[in-house]
């Protein structure tokens, strides 16, 4: 019987389940960018991921996993103790693990509020964690026996996003045990199928997200100090886009013409009677490694994660990313219209903006004319800068 997983695109709990279902054979039917109204009466709580089987439907990510390995002794354990062994690395990845590994990630992607001092916290807590796992890993190269099991599986899918964006060189210095098995286990080609290649961080990333505002303490008094010369601050690039020259178009006006028309075609007139040539630029996006993307919903978790990391600059950007090829052979491209002359912002704020080229669309007739291929179509194929290709799948950033 083939199950069918309800998950959040980008959601490392999903990704346990669909990885452990590819080493245990078993055939799933995935819905990304499920929502709780999705599954609600479904279970007795409405949690995402949740996994409906022909017996019913399981709603923690570990229940989940480990029903779609069940019989599989290679990945629960071959007898009570491994089992055990297995159950007690699982726990531990749940409670110390994943954790910290949300409070330190989720900021960066936006998923939750920038708290910089839960934060830090958090990554401490994190590396504590870790810490058991390096002190372990040093006579061992599987967390239990000398294969993976869903302990491997389960902590490993946890830190993904860490290593990421978190957990950068120097950290790993202090990790090399914990890194060897990381990568060991990452780039197994049933890991591959899911997550994709993961690049780990050089330096860890900061959340540009507003930080989360605390009461304000009432000031000290102090005797007066005399004030050091203070050094010159370089603006990044986001900050910068909101001391550009005033523009008379105003993207939300255009947000709401694309949303509310009923052809989006029809929009696209009124983008070019009101559009701000001087101060705006669209944008074609190519993803350098479309000859990697060889899974369907691996390239769609590949699209949303992308699009989320592009919060920060939200009130400047509008766009659309189209996955276009076939079922085992996609390619990315994006039309992106943005606030200035340059996409140094997009780059800065997104660390996988760098993984694509990016080309400046000059606004002639033909150009136009692609540019509302890759907003309006719902073709079986889309041109768009290249030859034709089927139409899949797309992500509207709005």
């Amino acid at each position: 019987m083939t199950m069918k997983l309800y998950a959040r695109e980008g959601s490392f709990r999903a990704q346990k389940i669909i990885v452990a279902a590819q080493y245990a054979g078993a055939s799933l039917d995935i819905v990304t960018g499920a929502k709780e109204s999705d599954i609600k009466g479904k279970a007795a709580a409405n949690r995402l991921p949740m996994l409906e089987t022909d017996k019913g439907c399981l709603f923690t990510s570990n229940a989940a996993m480990k029903f779609v390995a069940a019989g599989k002794s290679e990945l629960v354990g071959k007898d009570a103790f491994e089992q055990a062994q297995i159950e007690s690395w699982v726990d531990f990845c749940a409670n110390e693990i994943e954790v910290p590994a949300t409070m330190a990630t989720y900021p960066i992607i936006g998923w939750t509020e920038n708290s910089p001092e839960v934060t830090s916290a958090a990554v401490k807590a994190l590396k504590s964690a870790l810490a058991v796992l390096e002190d372990h890993l040093k006579t061992e190269t599987f967390l239990v026996g000398r294969s993976i099991t869903l302990a491997d599986i389960a902590i490993a899918a946890a830190l993904v996003l860490p290593m990421k964006f978190v957990l950068d060189a120097k950290a790993r210095k202090q990790l090399v045990c914990v890194t060897r098995w990381f990568e060991t286990c990452v780039n197994q080609t049933n890991f591959l199928k899911v997550i994709g290649p993961v690049t780990m961080c050089k330096t860890a990333v900061k959340s540009l997200a507003e930080p989360k505002k605390a009461g304000a303490a009432a000031p000290k008094a102090e005797a007066p100090k005399e004030e050091a010369p203070k050094k010159e601050e370089k603006a990044d690039p986001v900050t910068l886009l909101g001391k550009l020259p005033k523009s008379d178009f105003v993207m939300d006006a255009w947000k709401r013409q694309y949303s509310n028309a009923r052809n989006p075609y029809d929009a696209m007139n009124w983008l070019w009677e009101n559009l701000d040539t001087n101060g705006w630029s669209i944008w074609v996006s190519k993803y350098k490694f479309n000859e990697e993307l060889k899974v369907d919903f691996q390239t769609s978790n590949l699209a949303g994660g992308f699009c989320q990391r592009l919060d920060a600059v939200r009130k400047y950007l509008f766009g659309t990313l189209l996955i276009l090829g076939t079922k085992d052979s996609q390619q990315l491209e994006g039309c992106w219209l943005f606030r200035g002359d340059n996409v140094d912002a997009i780059i800065d704020s997104n660390p996988d903006a760098e993984y694509h080229d990016w080309i400046k669309m000059e606004l002639n007739d033909k150009n136009k004319a692609i540019i509302a291929e890759y907003w309006c179509s719902e073709a079986d194929e889309v041109t768009g800068v290249g030859e034709p290709r089927g139409y899949l799948d797309c992500k509207v950033f709005k």
